[in-house]
């Protein structure tokens, strides 16, 4: 059972009266948020989303955006945007490589981020699975979202389309 809205694939071409693009903070392979392995996100229990399998264990900043919550060894960030969205970026990596010696890059600190900024970074073997997911926490009163693309680059593809809820 899915708990909230669920985010589908559409191709960007066919979503009708996009009002937003999300810009990917990640690079790799876009899934349902339902194929993630961890039941809270998963069940759609903190609000829709997608994951994506990563190629590099980096988060970029998908919008400027106000910090509110740094977590999980620095591996969860919670963002509000301008327009007041809450957006939950998270990577799974093993804890082997969550620890400082692994830490190329992150925005500690910071209590705003621009588009593009670098979130986290970590150095991880390229045959290690890194699992990146964006959650929209309060997308209660939006209308259809969607991801548009299969295939993602951080800073450069949108990663989820908003749309209106119905036809003007």
């Amino acid at each position: 059972m899915y708990l909230s809205q669920q985010i589908n694939y559409a191709p960007i071409a066919q979503i009708a009266n996009p009002i937003m693009h999300i810009a990917s903070p990640f690079t790799g392979k876009v899934h349902p948020a339902s194929q993630h392995p961890e039941a809270l996100f998963s069940s759609g229990m903190l609000g829709p989303g997608v994951c994506v399998k990563l190629n590099s264990a980096m988060m970029l900043a998908p919008c400027p955006a106000k910090v509110e919550k740094i977590s999980q060894h620095g591996c969860e960030f919670v963002l509000r945007t301008k327009s007041g969205l809450l957006l939950l970026l998270h990577l799974l990596i093993p804890a082997e490589y969550r620890r400082t010696e692994h830490l190329i890059q992150h925005s500690y600190g910071k209590k705003h981020v621009a588009m593009g900024d670098i979130l986290c970074y970590f150095d991880v073997p390229s045959d290690v699975d890194v699992l990146g997911t964006l959650l929209l926490l309060n997308a209660d009163k939006l209308g259809p979202c969607y991801y548009p693309l299969n295939q993602v680059t951080a800073g450069k593809d949108p990663l989820i389309t908003l749309s209106r809820a119905c036809n003007l």
